[in-house]
């Protein structure tokens, strides 16, 4: 009997659904690290951090799309679920690179470190880390990425 070697794998902002159908693999920045989901995965449930997302997607829906090979999104804050070989990430926002402000980014970014040098309690700091943190993902994935 074949294994199967796709599962289903919603990935959600607040605001849009990134992607809903088929996939061979995921993986993304959690809170114990870079995570990597494929077909048959324990069940789990983890905190998301910001960073890049990346998924491998497969079948119809991808093909609907205009999808194929290695996608990335910058995700921000939100959750990972992996129950009975369904993979659902739920988070803040998600972008993908090509739709990202390199200078808006970089003007975030700015602010956030500015803020940070004003942070008064351990819970504004922590937001502040989160917004540069965030900042610094989207300038991150925003740049070129050069093949060898």
């Amino acid at each position: 009997m074949a294994e199967n070697t796709t599962f289903k794998l919603q990935i959600m902002a607040s605001d849009h659904t990134v992607y809903d159908g088929e996939a061979v693999s995921v993986s993304l920045p959690t809170t114990e690290g870079s995570v990597g989901i494929l077909a048959n995965h324990s069940n789990i449930i983890m905190a998301v951090v910001p960073g890049t997302l990346e998924y491998v997607p497969a079948g119809e829906a991808a093909a609907d799309m205009g999808l194929s090979g290695r996608q990335s999104v910058v995700v921000s804050d939100g959750l990972l679920k992996v129950e009975n070989g369904e993979t659902m990430i739920l988070v803040d926002t998600a972008e993908r690179p090509e739709d990202i402000d390199e200078a808006r980014a970089k003007r975030a970014e700015e602010k956030a470190r500015e803020e940070l040098k004003r942070a008064n309690s351990n819970r504004d700091h922590a937001m502040v880390e989160a917004e540069l943190s965030r900042a610094l993902s989207r300038i991150k994935a925003s740049k070129p990425r050069h093949k060898l």
